[in-house]
C-alpha cells in the first residue's frame, strides 16, 4: 500500500514517463503515461481534452508535462531525494517545442476576453489532473522497463550492454578442430605461407596461419556539418520577448502588451534571425531553417489576434457546435442569435408572418451561417464578415410582399456567410 508521504512523492517525480517516439501524436506525451502506467493512451488524450475544458488547465498542464518528462533518448536526469534540490531536463526539450508552449501561452491567455482565462475552474482541473496522477502512481508504482525517468542510462535510453570490443585488435575465432591439434605443441606443424598474417605478426601461431584475414572496421560515415545556431539563439529571444510582454501584461497591467502586439514583437525578432542568416554564406542543410516556420506560426496568431483586437472581430457567446434555429410566428422569432464556434443555421421558411417591421442579428466568431430566407415576407439582408466568402442578396428579398419589413443581418469574424431562399 502506497501512503502519501515525501518519500512516495519524490518516487513519483523520479519515476516519471518518458516521453516515447514511437506511437506518438504530439511530442509522445499520451504515449509515455500509458504506456508507463499500463493506461490506453487514448484515455490520457481524453484526460488532457476535458482538462481543457477547465479553464484550460489541460493546455498548461500538456505543456509542463512536455518540459518536465524527459525524451527516450535523452540523457538521463538526476534523480530527486529530500536533500537535492533542483530539477534537470531543459535542456533535452527541441526549442520549437518551448516555443510553440509560449505561443499558445500568449495565444490562449486573452483570446476573445479582456482577462485571462485561468480561474478557479482552472485550478480544479490542475487538481483532478493530479489526482489522477497520483492514482495512476498507486497503481502501478513500479515501472516497466523503458517507461520511467529513473531507467534512462548515461547516454538515454536503455541498451543491452555489450563488452567492450578492441577495434585495433579485434578477436579471431578459432576453430574446434584446430583447437585440439594445437593441444599437442610438440608435433611440428608444417607452415603455410612465408609471412605471418596481420593478425600474427610475431609469428607465434603458425598453426592457424590459414585462417582468413579479419575483416577491417567499417568506415564511420563522414560527419555533418553543424546546423546554424541562429535558430536557438532567435528562437530563445522570441520567447523571453514574448514571456516578458505576457507577464507585463497580466502581472504588472500594461494594457498596451495586447495578444496582437506580443506576437507581432516575437515575430519581429524572428525576422531579425532570419535576416542575418539570409547574408551569411552557408551551404544548403546548414542555414537557419527552422525560424521560418516558426514566423509563420507566430504570424498567424499575430493576424488572428489582430481581427480579434479593437472590437473588430469579436467572439461571441452561444457555445461550440451546430445551431439550427426554426422561428415559426412573430413571438418565436428573436431580436439575436449567437454563436461562437461551429455551424449555424436559421429557418425562416416557415415563419407564419409578422405584426410589424423586425431586425434579426446572427452574430458568430468563426464557422459558416445559413439563413433561409421566407418566400412571402418582404426581406432585406445585410452581411458582414472579417475573413471568409459571403452569398448575400443585394437587393430586397420579395419586394412585391404587402407585409412588413424583415431585416436579417448577420455578422461573422471568419467563416462562410449564405442567405438564400
Amino acid at each position: 500500500m502506497v501512503s502519501m508521504d515525501t518519500k512516495t512523492l519524490f518516487d513519483m517525480w523520479n519515476t516519471r514517463p518518458v516521453r516515447q517516439r514511437s506511437g506518438k501524436s504530439i511530442a509522445g506525451v499520451c504515449t509515455g503515461i500509458g504506456r508507463r502506467y499500463n493506461v490506453d493512451p487514448t484515455l490520457v488524450k481524453v484526460a488532457f481534452v476535458v482538462a481543457a475544458m477547465f479553464g484550460g488547465s489541460g493546455i498548461f498542464l500538456y505543456l509542463a508535462c512536455l518540459i518536465a518528462m524527459p525524451g527516450q533518448h535523452a540523457v538521463a536526469p538526476r534523480a530527486l531525494t529530500p536533500d537535492s534540490h533542483g530539477l534537470r531536463g531543459m535542456h533535452e526539450i527541441p526549442w520549437y517545442w518551448i516555443a510553440a508552449a509560449v505561443v499558445c501561452v500568449v495565444a490562449l491567455g486573452n483570446m476573445g476576453s479582456s482577462s485571462p482565462f485561468w480561474g478557479s475552474s482552472g485550478l480544479l482541473g490542475v487538481a483532478l489532473m493530479l489526482g489522477g496522477w497520483w492514482l495512476l502512481y498507486m497503481r502501478t508504482p513500479q515501472a516497466p522497463a523503458g517507461t520511467s525517468a529513473d531507467q534512462l542510462g548515461a547516454r538515454g535510453a536503455i541498451e543491452t550492454i555489450h563488452p567492450p570490443v578492441n577495434s585495433e585488435y579485434p578477436p579471431v575465432a578459432v576453430p574446434s578442430v584446430g583447437l585440439s591439434k594445437a593441444a599437442d605443441l610438440s608435433k611440428p606443424v608444417p607452415p603455410t605461407g612465408d609471412a605471418p598474417p596481420a593478425w600474427d605478426p610475431l609469428g607465434t601461431a603458425r598453426f592457424a596461419w590459414d585462417l582468413p584475414e579479419p575483416t577491417p572496421p567499417p568506415t564511420p560515415p563522414a560527419p555533418k556539418p553543424p546546423r546554424s545556431r541562429l535558430t536557438s539563439i532567435f528562437a530563445g529571444l522570441a520567447v523571453i520577448v514574448a514571456t516578458v510582454s505576457t507577464a507585463a501584461n497580466v502581472v504588472g497591467g500594461v494594457e498596451w502588451f495586447t495578444v496582437g502586439r506580443i506576437a507581432a514583437l516575437a515575430l519581429a525578432v524572428l525576422g531579425v534571425g532570419m535576416l542575418i542568416d539570409s547574408v551569411q554564406r552557408r551551404r544548403a542543410g546548414t542555414r537557419a531553417a527552422g525560424l521560418v516556420p516558426l514566423a509563420m506560426m507566430v504570424g498567424v496568431v499575430a493576424v488572428i489576434a489582430t481581427l480579434f483586437a479593437g472590437g473588430r472581430a469579436d467572439l461571441p457567446a452561444g457555445g461550440v457546435g451546430d445551431r439550427t434555429w426554426t422561428p415559426r410566428t412573430s413571438e418565436q422569432l428573436g431580436s439575436e442569435y449567437q454563436l461562437s464556434v461551429g455551424t449555424s443555421t436559421l429557418d425562416l421558411r416557415n415563419l407564419a408572418g409578422l405584426d410589424r417591421d423586425r431586425t434579426v442579428v446572427v452574430r458568430q466568431g468563426i464557422g459558416d451561417v445559413t439563413v433561409l430566407l421566407p418566400d412571402d415576407i418582404r426581406v432585406k439582408t445585410e452581411c458582414r464578415i472579417a475573413i471568409g466568402d459571403q452569398v448575400c442578396p443585394e437587393s430586397t428579398v420579395n419586394p412585391d410582399a404587402k407585409t412588413p419589413t424583415l431585416t436579417v443581418k448577420a455578422e461573422l469574424s471568419i467563416g462562410n456567410v449564405e442567405m438564400k431562399k
